[in-house]
């Protein structure tokens, strides 16, 4: 009996893990115009599946309310610090929680 939100592996079939939830981050970089592009365009809520198998990675949108009303609100764009993996806004000078430098500034 399969459970109502199981993930099948397109590959081998197998029974698919959840991983975790991601931001990815939407926009793209540009010669002229650096990584500007990249902090307006936002990021993207997504669930990440692993097949433990064959080691297929799935992505899946979350479907989140907070997406729903994505573009009439203000975001920051978001980084994770190198050091700790803490996420914080991507204008941040340093990780508020470790102190690490930013290396996107």
């Amino acid at each position: 009996m399969t459970q109502e939100n199981e993930k099948r592996c397109g590959n081998c079939g197998h029974s698919m893990e959840f991983i975790r939830r991601e931001d990815i981050q939407l926009g793209k970089a540009g010669v002229l115009s650096g990584m500007w592009p990249n902090i307006w365009a936002g990021a993207l809520d997504v669930e990440l599946w692993g097949c433990p198998n064959c080691r297929k990675l799935d992505f899946y949108w979350s479907g989140g309310e907070d997406d729903a009303d994505w573009e009439d609100e203000d975001h920051m764009a978001q980084t994770t610090c190198p050091a700790c993996g803490h996420v914080h806004d991507l204008d941040d000078p340093k990780c508020p929680r470790c102190g690490a430098k930013n290396p996107n500034i």
